[in-house]
């Protein structure tokens, strides 16, 4: 683990782009980042997590109101495909005094040179109907790709009548998992996954997945906040040339405390983003209580990550 202090300089590209015209003002920022794990009272941002808008369990009044009693400080719902999920935090927040500030942000599935790229894309809710014009045509393929599923497991017995499908939720194989889980005798979502789901993630599945410098380049022309999520393709340290490219479009960011990332590779992102300007993020990626991703607020990360990004998207009170 790393127990160092030290500075990142930031380039802050905003982009504002009026038809064909772009203006670009660079400024350079010092980014103080607190860095050490002895400090726990620093780290409370956990900005990687899941509702029931995609493939979580609970709502999103449950999540904020389980991370305030966790001593959370910064979250971010960052369902896939979706930003309806901020749109019920704007709601609840009017109702509740939630002391937990909610920065809006999305995960998108992407692909890049046959490798599976997730991004983390954190904006500020002004630009709502700008980011749902991107979202629609994905959350569309989605349900086309659990549909197909959907059809082949019926042919083998499955029964998907009670199944919700709506307008307001991203679908996936894992929201397909968990119907069959409640519906069986199986013991586990994971167990589900090996008898009838782990097969549909193909080469076939990527087909539909937007590239990821396409998406990288889209977002930062909208003055989002673009980092990499779990990069676990990094196990293969020659892959980091691919980081190297998508800097060239906007990126901002990437993960390095997650679930999927052992403390080697840690440290070896760590160090990257210190020596390229990049601001560390991570979160739990919590799903809810029936998967492996239920441990809420054990993979925090610095306050001051989560605080940089809301001065980056000119948000003075997340919700």
């Amino acid at each position: 683990m790393y127990k160092n202090y030290y500075l990142i300089n930031l380039e802050i590209k905003v982009k504002t782009t009026f038809q064909t015209l772009h203006r670009i003002f660079i400024l350079q920022q010092k980014h103080l980042l607190l860095c050490t794990l002895e400090n726990n009272m620093n780290f409370q941002a956990d900005l990687h997590t899941h509702s029931i808008f995609s493939d979580g369990e609970m709502s999103v009044g449950l999540i904020l109101q389980k991370a305030q009693s966790l001593g959370i400080r910064y979250i971010s719902i960052t369902d896939h495909e979706n930003t309806r999920q901020n749109e019920c935090v704007q709601k609840i927040s009017k109702y509740n005094n939630f002391e937990i500030k909610v920065i809006p942000g999305i995960e998108i599935s992407t692909k890049y040179q046959s490798k599976d790229i997730h991004l983390v894309i954190y904006y500020n809710p002004e630009i709502t109907k700008e980011i749902n014009f991107i979202l629609e045509p994905l959350k569309e393929k989605n349900l086309k790709r659990v549909r197909n599923i959907m059809k082949e497991l019926e042919a083998v017995g499955f029964n998907f009548t009670n199944f919700n499908i709506n307008d307001s939720r991203t679908l996936n194989r894992l929201c397909l998992a968990r119907y069959i889980y409640n519906n069986s005798n199986l013991k586990t979502i994971e167990e589900v996954f090996q008898r009838y789901l782990d097969n549909y993630k193909s080469e076939k599945e990527k087909q539909g997945y937007p590239e990821a410098n396409e998406m990288i380049r889209n977002f930062s022309k909208l003055g989002c906040f673009i980092g990499i999520a779990h990069p676990d393709f990094l196990e293969d340290w020659s892959n980091i040339r691919i980081i190297h490219e998508f800097m060239k479009e906007g990126l901002n960011g990437m993960e390095f405390h997650h679930p999927m990332i052992n403390s080697q590779l840690e440290n070896k992102i760590l160090k990257f983003l210190e020596e390229n300007s990049l601001v560390p993020l991570g979160g739990s990626d919590f799903h809810g209580y029936d998967t492996k991703r239920r441990e809420l607020g054990k993979y925090n990360i610095p306050n001051s990550s989560a605080e940089y990004i809301m001065k980056y998207l000119k948000i003075h009170t997340a919700y």
